[in-house]
């Protein structure tokens, strides 16, 4: 199945029954909806979709866009192409099918009983102008297919392709932005990004993952209060090291697993030479990570933060215990802000058991992490080359802003601060400098 809008879309006749459009959904997200109930029932007649170069141009005009208003098409579109491939009916006529199928999705909430009524009209409506509903075809939709070994599979990757069947006016060619699309997604496609955002989910949940779900398997957003129809859930960014092992069990074959907060920006076409076996962290970043001594220390919060410290290494299996000791020692702590990091698939245990000893107490997300890192391994053995690039500045000062101080050729920046869809379309003009085809989105 393909998402099909209705800019530029013909429907021949007898797909006229397709023409109807779902209004119990959000207005932006009921044409898609439309077009994948469309195409299911065209599988009842044999019909299909067919995609040509584009006859029409569209003249974009600069303004927010609105991507709450699609949480119905972003939140369920999986679900309901899993729903729409498995749904069979034995109905004896296509219009009673269509009714059928119409229910269904309602039962399964992908629309409401306005929808199935609406259906219903539609259809009275099209018998009494005259239509004539299309024959149903005895196709064996659950035959089995020829299976495909491995060398039938190919990949083809135009080496030029005219913009034209683009639908913009220029010249020139995109296979190269493309091919770096291609090759990012092989290098991130099986690493799991999650991110805590601190700011407004409902106007930053879906560009976020509109932003990144290109590059990684997927994108887990976290935040201090949940969001069901946005699929955000809660996590208090001084715990997030708590929730982590939630997600790791989830996705037992991802590689691994990135966490990155909302005020971090990964410019991820410069990580491509890191060593996705080891770990990452911003130990090399100098306003990111800290040593604090605890003797004589008087920031209370501080002793009280290393006194948990010895507390869990105390009680660590040796090899945590002498990972630590070699690293810090006992009179002082690691504290970072733990803006960014990766946990490799072979650290995901031990990042588990960690998080077992800590247990109740309530050691912080900026001193549990780093610790949690030289416990698990000696920081020779990091890959801290791989975020040693960042661009890090504590405060912006003066004139500065994220835009001045953002460079294509760093592996991270911060800080940001996205709170809108206008905030996010001046932070994708910027990111479009490491990688054009970003503008696709705004």
């Amino acid at each position: 199945m393909a998402p099909v809008n209705s800019f530029n879309t013909l429907f021949h006749t007898p797909a006229f029954w397709g023409l109807m459009m779902p209004v119990s959904v959000s207005s932006m997200a009921s044409d898609v909806i439309r077009g994948y109930w469309a195409q299911r029932i065209l599988w009842e007649i044999g019909g299909y979709v067919a995609f040509y170069p584009p006859t029409i141009y569209r003249k974009d005009h600069i303004q927010a866009y609105p991507f709450a208003e699609e949480k119905d098409l972003h939140v369920n579109v999986g679900r309901l192409i899993k729903f729409l491939n498995e749904w069979r009916s034995n109905k004896r006529t296509l219009f009673e099918r269509i009714l059928d199928l119409s229910y269904a999705m309602a039962e399964e909430g992908f629309w409401t009983e306005q929808d199935v009524r609406l259906t219903a009209a539609w259809l009275q409506d099209l018998l009494a102008v005259g239509y004539r509903q299309p024959r149903l075809m005895s196709l064996e939709i659950d035959r089995q297919r020829a299976t495909i070994g491995e060398g039938d599979m190919k990949e083809f990757v135009p080496k030029k392709l005219p913009s034209v069947h683009l639908g913009v006016d220029e010249i020139g060619t995109v296979n190269y932005e493309i091919g770096n699309l291609i090759k990012w997604r092989k290098n991130f496609g099986n690493v799991v990004l999650i991110m805590h955002v601190s700011g407004p989910v409902d106007r930053t949940a879906l560009e976020w993952r509109l932003l990144y779900g290109r590059i990684f398997k997927t994108v887990i957003i976290l935040a201090e209060q949940s969001n069901t129809e946005l699929a955000v859930e809660r996590c208090a960014l001084s715990h997030a090291y708590k929730f982590l092992p939630k997600v790791f069990a989830r996705y037992g074959g991802a590689d691994g697993f990135l966490f990155l907060q909302d005020h971090m920006i990964l410019n991820y076409w410069n990580l491509l030479q890191a060593d996705k076996e080891k770990l990452w962290i911003t130990n090399k970043i100098a306003h990111s990570w800290v040593t604090v001594p605890l003797e004589n220390n008087k920031e209370e919060w501080f002793v009280k933060q290393g006194s948990m410290v010895k507390q869990v290494i105390g009680s660590s299996p040796v090899h945590f215990q002498t990972n630590y000791k070699e690293s810090m020692g006992e009179d002082k702590i690691a504290f970072c802000g733990s803006e960014l990091f990766y946990i490799p698939r072979q650290f995901v245990e031990d990042f588990g058991d960690l998080v077992g000893l800590v247990g109740d107490l309530e050691l912080h997300h900026k001193v549990a992490v780093p610790m949690f890192f030289l416990a698990m391994d000696s920081p020779q053995n990091f890959d801290s080359d791989a975020l040693a690039g960042t661009v890090f500045r504590s405060n912006l000062v003066g004139n500065e802003t994220f835009s001045s101080i953002y460079t294509a050729q760093a592996p991270a920046v911060f800080p940001v601060k996205v709170q809108n869809e206008i905030d996010f379309i001046k932070l994708i003009r910027v990111m479009s400098t490491g990688d054009p085809l970003l503008m696709e989105l705004v």
